[in-house]
């Protein structure tokens, strides 16, 4: 079979020695580095692009020089042919082909020359003189194989152009032809015979850290392009032998290193300086070995600091800049078996940020180009500025001192129309150099999940600002959807802005509704005595009956309350009375369980900060379409939370009683089955008017319990009663627009007639360091601060 192939297995060489050994000729001093298949069909920046994927090199830093090793019939030792086109590529496969001894292999030997530092393309390649030994008198000297091997080739050199002749033979000896060449053209004779090839070794070879793996392997000679590479290199031995290591001396030219506790049974010792030959550092004396074993029992090193915390976790930070620092935390103790000072990881963190992200006065500046190519690669997003110079009457010139921004991604305002029409909003506070508030409007699925749907950021929470976002958050996503709920603290700049008749959110438009736990820490403030679990109790009362036993469970502990509730209107916080627009949803931990889940990216420059919601928005749509197509594998009709409820609900309906009382307006009386002290409750079901007197299916849109009853009993198909927000039909919807991803920004388009945004000054934090909150905390900061349950689950309703 192998006879067959279509391609030649590759044996690749790396970060290694040539040597000239006198019996075999050329050999490599380290093993195989690769193994690859080269399809008869390459060419050679095939093979180029081949070669850096697979010893994990990138083009723009490295040039790669590739030599070929094959056997000289006539000498039967092993040569070198560098290889620069097409021809020597071809004429590779043509030497296995054609070969009578077929072998399924080549050898290639790879060198990588750094960019800028090694030879252009025209010149001949060139290996370190440093890495290359010979067991002969000639070794240091470059190596040139100047007579010819073989005999069909002729090379001469008469002239500056070196006119080349060519022949090329099968195994059989005989000529396939020939070919006139020129210096410019092919520089080396490249025949299988191997005459007139020149090689020349001076360009030193760059270490890498990651194939050190012991002070043992620190030896003269080698070469780092860095002091801090080389003490990079250091650390991470250190580290993972679990050995500590001390800087004598260290500057621009020189470092010397020594063993932290030298003693006369431990004399381990490094020397290195720039040398001029080449302007890297070197490693110029060494001694050993290293014996002296770290007494301490600790679960940090000294020599694991932030630098080489942050080569560990710039991946994770590049894919989500808001990992936290629990995580990072892990990452670093799996990879040095020891676990860093928190003051560590936050340290390698900034610097990363530092690198990755720019200042945060360029992250201004650079928020519009970002903005634009989000709009650009995903149609209908919107973006909506407003600068300092609107509110001072002033002109937009070229520079203009940014104020707020909102923006909502095209799929979340297509998503919003299949979601709940209920909407929870809330704002959270940045900590960058210039401080700020996010404010975000979610939405809730089918699954009870919840949806960002509309961002801004803004200079503070205030009714300006409130009234400003509402106003887009109607008009962009919104739109003209009616009856829908706003769920929200009682802040007075919310309050002003759901009472202002121009922004639309007045009744019947909208529904404004408070928070039960807000409103319980509000009543907190006014009242002691642990009453605040009362209060969430009185406003999740379902039925008028329930909640007038706790309202006068209430006024009997403190009677100051019903004053205290006088001005607010039943509707706004009373489940019983609120007539099912709020889905059961009492609180806005949706909002807040989004604001937890973006906490660390709070603490980034604007622009990242953007940049992090939109990667997780992104990754919320893909969560949520693989839980979809999981469930419609199973069969399922509703989305899992509708499920869970439904079954719920169909086992109590078994013990219940029904008793009709008008067949042809589905008027029925239902009495439940008494358990212990509960039960033997009468409820009145018209299914005509999609009533019953629980309330219960009037407020989470879902039939109860008492309604399934009356549904078996008539043989009702109880579906059509369920609410299409909880369908998985309705379900793909939510998430059907696609999110499309960014180029990379070379291809973004051009933003003209744009003025360069910059930070107000006014908006800087004053004071350097942790600043002391002013803030009073209450029940959500609290709450915030204990163990929460998955961002997904958000246990913002509860369901009977």
């Amino acid at each position: 079979m192998a006879s067959q192939s279509n391609f030649v297995y590759g044996w690749i060489y790396s970060d290694g020695n040539i040597i000239n050994d006198a019996i075999e000729g050329v050999k490599y001093d380290r093993k195989m580095t690769r193994l690859v298949k080269l399809d008869f069909s390459l060419k050679y920046q095939d093979l180029l692009n081949l070669l850096y994927a697979k010893l994990w090199m990138d083009a723009a830093v490295y040039k790669l020089n590739i030599c070929r090793r094959f056997l000289n019939p006539v000498t039967n030792q092993f040569e070198l042919a560098p290889m620069y086109d097409d021809d020597d590529v071809e004429f590779m496969f043509e030497t296995v082909l054609d070969s009578a001894n077929r072998k399924f292999f080549v050898e290639l030997y790879v060198e990588k020359v750094t960019i800028g530092l090694g030879q252009s393309s025209n010149e001949v390649v060139q290996i370190s003189t440093s890495h290359y030994t010979s067991t002969s008198s000639q070794s240091s000297k470059k190596l040139r194989i100047s007579e010819s091997v073989g005999g069909s080739g002729d090379f001469s050199s008469a002239s500056s152009s070196r006119l080349l002749y060519m022949t090329r033979v099968d195994s059989d000896g005989n000529s396939r032809g020939s070919s006139e060449y020129r210096d410019e053209d092919i520089p080396f004779y490249r025949s299988f015979d191997g005459a007139s090839m020149v090689a020349s070794f001076d360009e030193p070879i760059i270490q890498k850290g990651g194939n050190i793996l012991n002070p043992t392997e620190l030896e003269n000679g080698m070469v780092f392009e860095t002091k801090e590479d080389l003490l990079n290199v250091l650390k991470n031995v250190h580290v993972a032998n679990h050995l500590e290591m001390k800087v004598v001396k260290s500057n621009s030219e020189c470092l010397k290193v020594e063993c932290k506790r030298k003693t006369t049974s431990c004399v381990w010792m490094l020397r290195a300086r720039k040398r001029k030959s080449h302007n890297y550092f070197e490693i110029m004396e060494t001694k050993g070995p290293h014996t002296c074993l770290n007494p301490n029992m600790t679960q940090d090193h000294c020599n694991l600091n932030s630098s080489n915390i942050a080569q560990v976790i710039a991946t994770q930070i590049v894919a989500d800049p808001g990992v936290s620092d629990k995580v990072l935390e892990a990452t670093a103790v799996s990879h040095f078996g020891y676990r860093p000072s928190r003051r560590k990881i936050r340290h390698a963190r900034k610097k990363l940020e530092k690198s990755l992200f720019k200042s945060s006065e360029e992250s201004y500046g650079y928020l519009p180009f970002f903005m634009n190519a989000l709009q650009s690669f995903n149609h209908g997003t919107h973006v909506d500025w407003h600068f300092k110079e609107h509110d001072l009457g002033l002109p937009i010139t070229e520079v203009a001192r940014f104020k707020r921004v909102f923006w909502a991604f095209k799929p979340c305002i297509d998503a919003f129309p299949h979601c709940m029409p209920v909407l929870l909003i809330d704002g959270t506070h940045l900590y960058d150099k210039y401080h700020g508030v996010l404010l975000t409007a979610t939405a809730v699925d089918g699954f009870n999940h919840l949806i960002p749907v509309a961002f801004a950021i803004v200079e503070a929470e205030n009714i300006a600002s409130w009234s400003w976002f509402m106003d887009r958050v109607k008009k962009k996503v919104v739109l003209r959807r009616r009856d829908v709920c706003v769920i929200s603290d009682r802040h007075a700049g919310i309050i002003s802005a759901m009472n202002n008749p121009e922004l639309g959110w007045r009744e019947p438009q909208g529904h404004h509704r408070f928070c039960a736990r807000h409103l319980a820490a509000n009543f907190g403030k006014e009242f002691k005595g642990g009453l605040k679990d009362r209060i969430v109790a009185l406003c999740s009362q379902l039925t008028g009956p329930k909640f007038t036993m706790h309202w006068n469970a209430l006024l009997a502990i403190e009677p100051r309350a019903e004053e205290w509730f006088a001005d607010k209107a039943l509707k706004h916080w009373a489940l019983a009375f609120d007539d099912g627009k709020r889905f059961g949803i009492m609180t806005t931990n949706f909002a807040e369980s989004w604001n937890n889940a973006i906490k660390a990216s709070r603490k980034l420059p604007i622009t990242a900060l953007v940049k992090s919601i939109f990667y997780k928005v992104v990754e919320y749509f893909d969560q949520r379409r693989l839980e979809i197509e999981n469930q419609s594998v199973d069969g399922n009709e509703f989305t899992k939370h509708a499920t869970t409820i439904l079954n719920r609900w169909k086992k109590r309906a078994s013990g219940h009683h029904v008793k009709v009382f008008d067949r042809d307006t589905w008027v029925f009386e239902v009495t439940t089955m008494r358990r212990g002290q509960k039960g033997g409750n009468k409820q009145i079901v018209r299914l005509m008017e999609r009533i019953c007197t629980c309330n219960k299916w009037q407020t989470y849109h879902i039939p109860c319990s008492h309604v399934l009853a009356c549904c078996a009993n008539q043989n009702i198909q109880h579906t059509s009663l369920v609410s299409e927000w909880y369908r998985l039909d309705n379900a793909r919807k939510v998430y059907a627009t696609p999110f499309e991803p960014l180029p990379h920004e070379d291809v973004w388009p051009i933003l003209d007639g744009f003025p360069k945004v910059v930070a107000d000054d006014e908006m800087i934090t004053k004071k350097s360091g942790r600043k002391k909150s002013t803030r009073y905390k209450n029940e959500m900061d609290f709450q915030a601060s204990r163990k929460s349950k998955r961002t997904s689950s958000g246990a913002s309703s509860s369901v009977p």
